[in-house]
């Protein structure tokens, strides 16, 4: 019988001697999965780095809005390791270009959470991208924010958990688009947009808005991204009776109609959307960019924002150290990639560190956040955090946006 007992008992201590070898490493395995590495078996888990993955369109159609989103995402990354890191832990940003393809933005998405185990995601830069990037962001429960203007990005909020997005929305822009239109005594206007993903939601929410603000929609077009010429709707368009000409795209194609409209001599105000607030659309457009007007946030003109605002110091600061380091001006653009990894870091700081506790500080403790786009405040029922207010007018005067008081 002891004969018996002995090996029995042997294997039972073995296994309880494998068990104890082994440990409990789950809190360290979780930071390593979600985006923190380790330091390796000497590190005893104790995280060497942040993952951020950040999906911008460096190139194709988007890459005006892009390429200031990238460099700006570059800048906050040396600065913030420059000056030691998040509590003492750098961070890795890991820059996908997305090609402005909303195939591309998906595969990113799915290498930088899945291969790279990336703590959130950036981006992107067109609401077309955006929109594929949420649906991922969505199944595996990673935290986003988006550079894209649609509503859609972060509405409806109960299927936006994990999704954030830091530009003006449409509805925003459409609004403050609106009230100048009621100071300019116009109630007609003929609309013209992209068809799509951004000037689709543009023209949903001018539709949205209309009887609100006493604004008529007498003339409603549409056009292709890279279409060549729009003659023909800026044509009905002014036929229909409209006072003005509301545009909502991103470049080329509203530049491709304000000189349209130069050349068939239609004399038609023309309004824009924020998604033309860069140099790009003055540089395409040519003497045809002159009069044209947008809403637009403040990183535009930063000389011509007052130092009592409350955006001032953190815009003149990004402002500086852009063109310091590139250049060039940021543009608005630039003021979204800024927003969108600072918020990241935010909660980093306050000791957000995997991918639940990251998206629960974004919605819970963004209070009053001053940004380069805004002053932001997240809830459990906006995830977008911004109001018209934080959209000012501008106007093309002598080749230059100028603030239009």
């Amino acid at each position: 019988m002891k004969k018996l007992l002995l090996p029995f008992l042997m294997a039972i201590l073995t296994a309880l001697l494998l068990a104890a070898c082994s440990g409990d490493d789950s809190s360290a395995g979780k930071e390593k999965e979600e985006g923190g590495s380790t330091g390796g078996s000497e590190g005893g888990g104790e995280v060497t780095e942040y993952k951020i993955g950040a999906i911008y369109s460096k190139t194709g159609p988007n890459s005006p809005l892009g390429e200031p989103e990238w460099n700006a995402t570059k800048l906050i990354e040396e600065k913030i390791n420059a000056d030691g890191g998040i509590n003492g832990v750098p961070i890795k940003i890991i820059l996908a270009d997305d090609e402005s393809s909303q195939e591309k933005a998906t595969q990113e998405a799915n290498r930088l959470i899945n291969d790279e185990k990336v703590l959130a995601i950036l981006g992107s830069s067109g609401s077309g991208e955006s929109l594929a990037m949420k649906g991922i962001a969505m199944q595996l429960q990673v935290p986003m924010v988006s550079a894209a203007a649609s509503t859609h990005v972060v509405e409806p909020v109960e299927e936006s958990k994990w999704v954030f997005k830091t530009p003006q929305s449409d509805r925003h822009a459409v609004e403050r688009v609106y009230i100048y239109l009621n100071e300019q005594g116009i109630s007609k206007v003929g609309t013209i947009t992209d068809s799509n993903a951004f000037g689709s939601s543009g023209l949903e929410q001018m539709e949205a808005m209309a009887d609100e603000y006493k604004i008529e929609l007498v003339a409603k077009e549409s056009y292709n991204t890279q279409d060549p010429d729009m003659s023909a709707q800026l044509t009905k368009i002014n036929g229909s009776g409209a006072e003005a000409i509301i545009v909502w795209g991103t470049n080329p194609g509203p530049a491709v109609i304000a000189k349209n409209a130069r050349d068939l001599g239609v004399k038609l105000p023309i309004i824009g959307s924020h998604g033309i607030a860069n140099q790009n659309f003055i540089t395409l457009a040519e003497a045809a960019a002159e009069g044209v007007v947008i809403p637009t946030g403040k990183l535009l003109f930063p000389s011509q924002i007052p130092a009592d605002d409350v955006q001032y110091d953190v815009i003149s600061a990004f402002y500086e150290e852009y063109t310091a380091k590139y250049s060039s001006e940021p543009t608005n653009f630039g003021s979204y990639g800024y927003d969108n990894i600072m918020l990241v870091v935010e909660a980093l700081k306050n000791g957000a560190t995997d991918r639940e506790s990251i998206r629960d500080y974004l919605e819970t403790n963004v209070k009053d956040w001053v940004g380069t786009t805004g002053v932001f405040n997240f809830s459990d029922q906006d995830h977008n955090g911004l109001t018209a207010d934080s959209l000012v007018m501008a106007v093309v005067k002598d080749g230059k946006w100028t603030f239009l008081e």
